[in-house]
């Protein structure tokens, strides 16, 4: 009888000891998980650019005001845990630091010590230390190097009290059991109770290597720092802090940055066994009969089943906690990239619609001075550019539409000549170039035309001959433009067997001062850049573009002599539509009387003067609100309104309804963004027309004449 109750005895301590083990892996991971989680967000703000500027910047004037905003955005977005962060510079002296909400104190680094970074300059973590509030705090060190070698350190202090409540607590063993954590030298970090943080039993239990009655505590110290993790049963002394008592433990080392911290998992040996001595009891009453020996014996087998039962699913919610918390970080990351794509969204759709007001004095008032002075005029030229300027500047904003969610799916595709929109490009930078830089070019591909958009490949010409002029700045030299058609065998080895056709093929070489291989390599990559300005996105988006239109680059270099890059682009027969503007051959008066709604004073006065100097009568408003009363009122006798969709108070498509219920009144919306409700209010006849952004003023006057005869055609 004895030896079996002995092997029952061990039998549940061991199971309580892998139970105590899940729980201390489990606190262990999800400690390692927070900590190196934080050491990552760190390193990526201080190994970002401009952090690494703004330290140059305070040591050139002592200006430290946009450091502080790269710190302040951080401690917004990084809140948990963090109580502090301080800013040093080479010498370890503070910049300055902000505590956690609301961000401001005054600067109090007496008890951090903070000389001892300037003199290791290495990160990793820290001392614990006691805070404000009775709470204590470990450091995080994150040191700063830029092209300038050492530029200073950032130092994060994390409140332990916060991060024991919310990673910790939450797994402790059930009853009285808790979790404690130690450094790398044994102080206690986090404890359920407070007068136990920063004990070290080495350092502050006076005998413990020498006196008896501290033997099973010295093995288990002994045990838990020369393993990865394991379990022990031992006298627990803390020197009068909390009552002796034995404990049932199980530990597990863990890594932080290479910092090891031991994590164990204690509770009561008594508790352990109380229902191994519960079952004791019954034994000694139901001895007395054979039957209750019996039932006692189902008892302790009943007991003993569900003991293991309610062990197995302690060991099942530990896991499903652990992944219910990783479910949980990766959903908050998905929101907050939801919350940026959602800001963008709402960014581009507002800059589009600027832009189109932009756009429309700039391209109508351009049409309208060719129209007055005729291509004999000296400047017909000049403002003809500047009438394709506004047509580029449209196609950009088409490339930003889909940003703003709110797009339709418009082609810009068409065929292009690669020639006419070189010698755009190449009057652009004959502009920009340095004075010392001298351009060739040798255009041979007129007869041959490309389909893709001509906006693409201008943004593509220009990038690269603005890269080859950069690369010429302090020497000065050669830019070299060629074109020709060339034939299926003559394309590249490595793309010949994929094409099915003729090519065009653009070389632009300069003679700067080139790239190493290395380099080379990499250019295409997003965000790589060798300029140490701008964003590194250039090459990577003329790639793209390329690889949309069909086509491939090749790049060539070598440093002190230049490079060479290769366009290839597939070729087609059809013809390109007539480059020259179509201006009206007459001009026919116009008749009856336009309203005029936008909220543009720009747009208002330049469709007034040209609708007026057409015959029409026109009566503008840049307010929505006064419009509105108006037509409630049923005041004036209008033929047709034009409309702007998006203006304060009241959007174009609510002045239509209200339009609507005047008889013999055409109505024309003017939009940047035409959306489904806009496409259904057509289809349903509550707007006539709808005119996108920027406005041409000849499509304009043709849908007011289709408006007008329409309505006209109604009433007859």
């Amino acid at each position: 009888m004895t030896v079996t109750y002995s092997a029952y005895t061990k039998l549940v301590l061991q199971e309580r000891q892998e139970s105590l083990l899940v729980v201390s892996r489990a606190v262990s991971r999800n400690l390692q998980s927070f900590f190196t989680e934080q050491f990552q967000k760190m390193d990526i703000l201080t190994q970002t650019p401009g952090f690494q500027d703004q330290f140059s910047e305070y040591y050139e004037n002592g200006d430290a005001t946009v450091m502080k905003e790269y710190i302040f955005s951080y401690m917004l977005s990084h809140h948990q845990g963090l109580a502090s962060v301080y800013v040093l510079d080479r010498d370890g002296n503070p910049i300055f630091h902000y505590d956690q909400y609301p961000f401001i104190g005054s600067y109090d680094g007496a008890n951090l010590n903070l000389s001892q970074y300037r003199d290791a300059r290495k990160s990793g973590i820290g001392e614990l230390l006691g805070i404000s509030g009775g709470k204590y705090g470990v450091t995080l060190v994150n040191n700063v190097y830029g092209g300038q070698g050492y530029l200073g350190t950032v130092v994060s202090i994390m409140d332990m009290n916060e991060i024991y409540r919310q990673y910790v607590q939450p797994l402790s063993p059930e009853g009285d059991g808790y979790i404690m954590v130690k450094d790398e030298n044994g102080t206690v970090i986090m404890h359920p109770v407070d007068r136990m943080l920063r004990f070290n039993y080495e350092r502050d239990l006076k005998g413990i290597r020498s006196l008896p009655k501290y033997e099973d505590l010295r093995n288990m110290l002994d045990l838990q720092y020369s393993q990865e993790e394991g379990s022990a049963i031992y006298m627990d002394y803390t020197g009068g802090i909390v009552p002796p008592e034995q404990l049932l433990t199980s530990f597990t080392r863990m890594n932080v940055n290479g910092v090891s911290w031991y994590v164990s998992a204690n509770m009561s040996y008594q508790e352990a066994l109380y229902m191994e001595t519960d079952s004791l009891r019954h034994f000694a009453v139901l001895s007395i009969a054979i039957f209750f020996l019996f039932l006692a014996g189902g008892l302790v087998i009943y007991g003993q089943q569900r003991e293991r039962q309610k062990l197995k699913m302690e060991t099942r919610y530990l896991r499903d906690m652990n992944r219910t918390l990783e479910e949980l970080h990766q959903s908050q990351e998905q929101i907050r990239h939801y919350q940026k794509l959602t800001t963008i969204g709402m960014l581009a759709g507002g800059i589009v619609h600027e832009f189109n007001n932009l756009l429309t004095p700039i391209m109508g008032y351009s049409e309208f001075l060719m129209e007055r002075l005729g291509k004999d005029n000296e400047y017909y030229g000049d403002i003809e550019e500047i009438y394709k300027a506004g047509e580029r500047g449209k196609e950009i904003v088409k490339q930003i539409l889909p940003f703003s969610r709110k797009e339709m799916e418009t082609s810009v595709f068409a065929p292009v000549n690669i020639d006419a929109v070189a010698e755009d490009a190449l009057k652009a930078i004959a502009l920009l170039k340095p004075s010392d830089v001298e351009i060739r070019e040798k255009l041979e591909a007129a007869g041959a035309n490309v389909y893709g958009s001509a906006t693409q490949i201008h943004q593509v010409l220009l990038n690269l001959f603005s890269n080859g002029c950069q690369a010429m700045e302090e020497t000065g030299g050669t830019l070299t433009v060629e074109t020709k058609r060339i034939i299926r065998d003559e394309i590249p080895g490595a793309y010949r067997e994929v094409a099915d056709t003729d090519y065009v093929e653009v070389i632009i070489s300069d003679t700067g001062c080139g790239m190493a291989q290395e380099t080379l390599r990499q250019i295409f990559e997003p965000f790589f850049t060798t300029k140490g300005k701008g964003t590194g996105l250039g090459l990577s988006v003329v790639k793209n573009i390329m690889v949309n239109h069909g086509g491939f680059v090749l790049a060539d270099s070598e440093p002190g002599r230049g490079s060479r890059f290769q366009l290839y682009f597939p070729a087609t027969e059809l013809a390109v539509p007539g480059a020259e503007r179509e201006l009206e051959k007459r001009k026919r008066p116009g008749k009856g009387s336009v309203l005029l709604v936008d909220d543009d004073s720009q747009v208002v006065r330049y469709l007034r003067k040209r609708l007026t100097l057409r015959g029409y009568r026109v009566e503008a408003y840049t307010d929505a609100k006064t419009v509105m009363e108006l037509l409630g009122r049923r005041n004036g006798c209008w033929q047709v309104m034009i409309v702007d969709d998006t203006m304060p108070q009241y959007r174009g498509i609510a002045l239509a309804r209200k339009a609507r219920q005047r008889e013999g009144m055409g109505i024309i919306l003017i939009t940047g963004l035409v959306g489904q409700d806009t496409l259904l209010m057509k289809e349903e006849g509550i707007i006539d027309e709808i005119m996108v952004k920027p406005i041409r003023f000849k499509e304009l006057l043709n849908m007011i004449e289709r408006v007008a005869a329409g309505k006209k055609g109604e009433k007859q």
